[in-house]
């Protein structure tokens, strides 16, 4: 499982801009947003031995971009992190939003 340090040394080496939790209503795509989820646990002998969380690193740009989806991918198999993707068209803000959802040690 990838930890949260390399996850965001690996959006800085994009060459995208990315920003945790959100952006500035103005912002023009192409930019990814991490967001996180609600941590999870998994326990035994009564202790936790791994807790984690999951993020989306949601992509948005005007149109669908396969080539920096692509790079997304490329970049998270290289980590050997597992992810599933989710594509949607946002209508009312007219993006593009292509979110990859990781696991993260944090």
């Amino acid at each position: 499982m990838i930890k949260l340090k390399d996850l965001c040394a690996l959006l800085d080496k994009l060459g995208i801009a990315w920003s945790n939790q959100s952006f500035s209503d103005d912002a023009e795509p192409p930019y990814i947003v991490l967001v996180a989820g609600y941590g999870e646990s998994a326990y035994a002998d009564n202790a936790a031995y791994a807790s984690w969380m999951p993020y989306d690193i949601a992509l948005y740009t005007r149109r669908r971009d396969y080539a920096r989806e692509r790079k997304i991918k490329d970049a998270l198999d290289a980590a050997d992190c597992p992810y599933a993707l989710a594509v949607t068209s946002i209508e009312s803000e007219n993006v593009v939003e292509a979110a990859f959802s990781v696991n993260v040690e944090e």
